[in-house]
């Protein structure tokens, strides 16, 4: 197998957390390199998008942007070939390779099946055009129809906005209600994010990320937001989302989900990733609500590759762990 570094995938044509455009967006938020490395073999090549950390003294780790990675394209990797893989990042000073495989794709599988490991399940519902909402509706379980309905007649409407075009104060508006029950939550810093990275999705993504919104007619007040991205193959995907508890009290939330699959199967979009819960078995409240919507449920697993092992021992004693459990050296350092 033979391996090159690449500058990118086009956005268009490949599943959204692979393009250039969203690998280099998480790549500013972590202040990282993208890079795409290129597997070729038996004249097929698949690639492998990854973020590359610096972590001094000469050494680097690599992980999948938040979101999923993996592969992409037709090629399975043998014994031999995560060994050639291995020893080529080694070269590179890359220590250590943290996978997020993408469920979606069940790229998981172009790995040996003891490197990958089960860390839950996600969702996603198929999609299809229907006449209106009401007919849309129709479609669903009853008690999920209920949850609508129940929206509807306490007032509540969803409105979409691509970011290429949307108000500024739409998506300020968003942030605050997004960070603010991010704290409530005690959510690691990470995923605080920043108002400045809730405009870097317009200026990276455009038209391909949309925001939903759910506002207080009577107040002005932004109740729920969620952004919603699509890519070039056909499927759209439930990114960031917020809501208050009175919202989500009027069954809200499932009213905003059933909007998107209605809109976005009448866009012509095949799938909408709603992506996983918080427990394995599935036990928790949000694996519980996404799986009300799904037609289809995946295995989302992921991969921790040490490249350099004397050089990742090395490393992790250079400095002080806040996180001695955590895979990647910087994760487990806090930086």
């Amino acid at each position: 197998m033979k391996f090159a570094w690449e500058t990118g995938l086009d956005s268009a044509t490949v599943p959204v957390y692979m393009g250039r455009a969203y690998q280099n967006l998480f790549a500013d938020y972590d202040r990282t390199e993208a890079r795409v490395l290129a597997c070729s073999a038996g004249g097929l090549t698949s690639y492998l998008p990854m973020l590359v950390r610096e972590l001094g003294n000469g050494q680097n780790e690599a992980y999948s942007a938040y979101g999923y990675g993996g592969l992409l394209g037709a090629l399975s990797l043998s014994d031999a070939d995560v060994a050639a893989l291995k020893a080529f990042l080694a070269d590179a000073s890359i220590l250590a390779l943290f996978i997020r495989h993408t469920p979606f794709l069940n790229n998981h599988i172009a790995w040996p099946g003891d490197l990958c490991s089960l860390s839950r399940h996600t969702y996603a519902a198929s999609l299809r055009s229907h006449e209106n909402f009401d007919n849309y509706l129709a479609s669903l379980p009853q008690k999920l129809r209920w949850s609508v309905n129940y929206a509807q007649r306490a007032g509540l409407h969803v409105s979409f906005h691509d970011l290429a075009t949307c108000l500024d104060s739409k998506i300020e508006a968003f942030y605050r209600l997004y960070v603010e029950l991010m704290r409530q939550k005690k959510t690691a810093n990470y995923y605080l994010f920043s108002e400045a990275f809730f405009f870097e999705h317009a200026r990276a993504l455009g038209a391909s990320c949309e925001l939903a919104e759910i506002v207080n007619n009577e107040t002005g007040e932004l109740m729920a937001g969620a952004f919603f991205l699509m890519d070039g193959t056909g499927w759209a995907h439930y990114h960031l989302s917020a809501a208050t508890r009175d919202l989500m009290k009027k069954q809200g939330m499932e009213l905003l989900i059933a909007s998107a699959i209605y809109r976005y199967g009448n866009n012509g979009c095949s799938a909408l990733h709603l992506g996983g819960g918080h427990a394995l078995d599935e036990s928790d409240g949000l694996s519980r609500f996404k799986a009300k919507f799904a037609s289809n449920r995946f295995d989302f697993c992921c991969t921790k590759l040490v490249c350099d092992e004397v050089g990742y021992i090395a490393e992790r004693e250079r400095l002080p762990l806040a996180n001695p459990g955590f895979f990647l050296i910087a994760d487990a350092r806090a930086f």
